[in-house]
């Protein structure tokens, strides 16, 4: 019994066993789970796609993931030029320049570094680094002379200097550049002009310096073309002579050629001029001789005069213009071209002057114009004057009237001509630009004699009075009324002005000042220009001038010595006293000779540059000073009427 009991309990464990594995066998079969690894797009792919997409803030961002922790190599490199890029088309040229400059200072074996170097330096010179960006171009020439970007290095050194204001680096860089770009590529062209354009605004110095680097190329012939042209305008012959003969050896060109030969035939026929040789162009007959002739005697006083700086063997050739402006201009062609003269002096009148200094300009030959035409000496560097002018007249008149007299309110009277006109918007101009005011203007015809209706408008006395229009029935008027009515009075003038401007001649004034007096203008102060100055008007108008103050460009009883030694001399010869006419020709020619007395004078261009750089020469009519365009800065001396003299104004 106990064997039994035994084998039952081994066999129950062995059928649940059995069942286990059946129900095991009947129960559905589970699949284990599978792992499947996420694919992550390429960072560098997804900052492009954000590039093409305009999206370039992720794009930087992207760029800055891949970059964090990616190995130094060259795609990192690459991701951060690209960042460079990113940062330029964004306007913000320094993080391109950061980033650029890690490159090169991280990745300096990269095969493309020397394009990564160049940008370096174009992004400062579009910083305004022109400096930094020339020193970085420098560099980078030293590290990559055969680089095929060298041709653009040396257009960005070109631009930095440029920008620098060194004409001379920027020129030799651009030419350079030049070399290397095909003569018909759009670059070249914009080349050329540049470097045209230095050759066309520098000087002789930066010249020479282009001369240098320029030798064997097309711009040779212009840069020597350019130098003896300047240096010809400056009457430096030997300069030009020498740029000239450079020309013709630097080119082959047959036109560069003539041109050089044509600046030597030059210099050759300048220095045919007769230095001891004047011409003077003046109307010694016709309707203005008595001016020209006046001229003339002051001239052959100082032609005369000995001195430290007298011309020993000068000559003069006079011609007569007749004060026509076509006799003129045959004259002076016939004295500058045929007879050779170092200069020439006058004419007188403006238009017989202005053809006068059109034809020296053409010519090449200084003429000193005694001549108040308004702006002749802007017809060219040849063209001086030496008069005292209108404008200059008027303003030493009112600096004295306002400044001095403190007079503010002024009346005008003026011819109806061209230099009354002048006279009269010159003074009203400068008047207003002091603080004073017209209050009274009035013209005239230059053949009237009779001023009474142009006195009676300034005062008021021409159009009937207001109160006057105003009539009473008889039955009112009162006996004081009716009185006036019978027996009226004769009305006041109504004088609102302090002074009284008359531009016009001695005997125009001579006339009109005896007339304001009998419309009672009186005690107003009368002020003229220099065409008053004659002793006639003393003589026709003593007593209605008296205290008259008017310009002058000479005065004849002054104590200068010099002035006393003109007048006695001119007495002696003349029989009677110089006039403003004759001081200005003796201070022409004295002036001359004592420039021609300079022996480094030998070309008209010479004396032409003599005379804008002469300062100070001590005249009869006053201190002769050109300025930069050939006018005598002259200012006027103001004489007052006072008994039967004109005496200087204290």
């Amino acid at each position: 019994m106990i064997r039994g009991v035994s084998s039952t309990k081994k066999a129950i464990p062995a059928l649940m066993a059995g069942i286990a594995f059946f129900l095991a066998a009947c129960q559905p079969k589970i699949t284990p789970p599978v792992t499947v690894e996420e694919i992550r797009p390429d960072p560098l792919v997804v900052a492009e796609n954000y590039v093409k997409q305009g999206e370039l803030e992720k794009a930087l961002g992207a760029y800055r993931g891949f970059l964090q922790d990616a190995p130094k190599n060259e795609t990192s490199a690459l991701a951060l030029k690209r960042t460079s890029e990113i940062y330029l088309e964004l306007n913000q040229p320094a993080k391109a320049l950061t980033v650029l400059e890690e490159i090169c200072r991280e990745y300096p074996d990269i095969p493309w570094i020397a394009g990564v170097r160049y940008d370096v330096a174009t992004v400062l010179s579009r910083i305004g680094e022109h400096r930094r960006s020339a020193t970085e171009a420098l560099s980078w020439l030293d590290r990559y002379p055969h680089h095929p970007l060298r041709r653009d290095v040396y257009l960005l050194l070109g631009e930095n200097f440029s920008a620098l204001g060194d004409k001379a680096e920027a020129f030799h860089w651009w030419l350079m550049a030049k070399t290397l770009w095909e003569s018909d590529s759009e670059e070249a062209a914009r080349l050329d002009g540049r470097l045209n354009e230095l050759i066309s605004d520098s000087g002789p110095m930066l010249l020479r310096q282009f001369a240098g680097d320029a030798a064997g190329t097309s711009y040779a012939p212009k840069i020597y073309d350019r130098m003896a042209r300047i240096h010809l305008e400056l009457g430096e012959s030997e300069p030009a002579e020498r740029a000239a003969t450079s020309l013709i050896h630097s080119t082959k060109d047959d036109v560069w050629i003539s041109k050089g030969k044509a600046f030597l035939g030059r210099l050759e026929e300048e220095r045919a001029v007769k230095q001891d040789v004047m011409g003077v162009l003046l109307p010694l007959s016709g309707p203005f001789s008595i001016y020209g002739n006046e001229v003339l005697k002051g001239i052959q006083l100082g032609m005369g005069m000995a001195g430290p700086f007298a011309k020993p063997g000068l000559t003069l050739l006079i011609k007569d213009t007749e004060g026509d402006p076509e006799a003129a201009a045959a004259a002076l062609e016939d004295l500058a071209d045929t007879q050779k003269v170092m200069a020439v002096i006058g004419p007188l009148s403006s238009t017989a002057a202005a053809a006068a200094a059109r034809k020296s300009q053409e010519t090449g030959v200084p003429i000193i114009t005694l001549s108040q035409r308004e702006a002749i000496v802007e017809e060219g560097d040849m063209v001086f004057r030496n008069l005292l002018t209108p404008a200059q007249e008027i303003k030493g008149l009112l600096d004295v009237a306002v400044n001095r007299m403190g007079l503010k309110r002024f009346g005008i009277l003026y011819p109806d001509n061209a230099y009354g006109r002048y006279c009269m918007e010159t003074f009203w101009g400068r008047l207003e630009q002091m603080g004073g005011i017209v209050t009274a203007a009035e013209s005239y015809g230059v053949d009237q004699t009779d001023f009474a209706d142009e006195i009676k408008k300034m005062v008021g006395l021409y159009y009937p009075r207001a109160e006057s229009l105003v009539k009473k029935p008889e039955d009112m008027r009162t006996p004081k009324e009716e009185e006036s009515i019978i027996h009226p009075e004769k009305p006041e003038p109504i004088i609102d002005f302090d002074a009284i401007f008359i531009p016009d001649t001695f005997q125009r004034v001579a006339m009109i000042a005896p007339q304001l007096v009998f419309h009672d203008v009186l005690g107003v102060q009368l002020l003229g220009t220099s065409a008053w100055q004659s002793p006639k008007l003393l003589e026709m108008a003593k007593d209605y001038i008296q205290g008259a103050v008017f310009c002058s460009g000479f005065a004849p009883n002054v104590g200068d010595p010099d002035v006393r030694a003109f007048v006695d001399a001119y007495r002696e010869n003349f029989d009677r006293d110089p006039d403003i006419l004759a001081a200005n020709g003796y201070d022409t020619i004295r002036l001359l000779k004592e420039l021609l007395a300079v022996a480094s004078i030998r070309t008209r261009r010479d004396l032409a540059a003599a005379l804008l750089g002469s300062q100070g020469f001590k005249g009869v009519s006053g201190i002769i000073t050109f300025d930069s365009r050939g006018e005598a800065d002259k200012k006027p001396i103001l004489l007052k009427i006072s008994g039967n003299t004109m005496s200087l104004l204290n």
